[in-house]
């Protein structure tokens, strides 16, 4: 059984699309949030970039499994 090169497109677009969105909106969200922040820590800003960094890559991480799922042969 093989995936349909139709949905093997439009999964890409959404995978691309997906990526592109969940970035804007993590550099919107830290530059919005880094605005609240105390200016006397100066360590936590790199902290909350970890943090950031760290649930992007864990969802991205999650989409691409989802993707190697829907290409095995079953």
């Amino acid at each position: 059984m093989s995936i349909d090169p139709e949905f093997a497109r439009i999964l890409l677009r959404v995978v691309l699309v997906g990526g592109t969105i969940m970035i804007i909106g993590a550099t919107g969200l830290f530059f919005a949030l880094r605005a609240f922040a105390p200016t006397a820590k100066k360590r936590s800003d790199f902290r909350a970039i970890v943090i950031v960094i760290a649930v992007l890559a864990i969802v991205m991480v999650g989409c691409f499994v989802l993707l190697i799922f829907s290409y095995s042969k079953h």
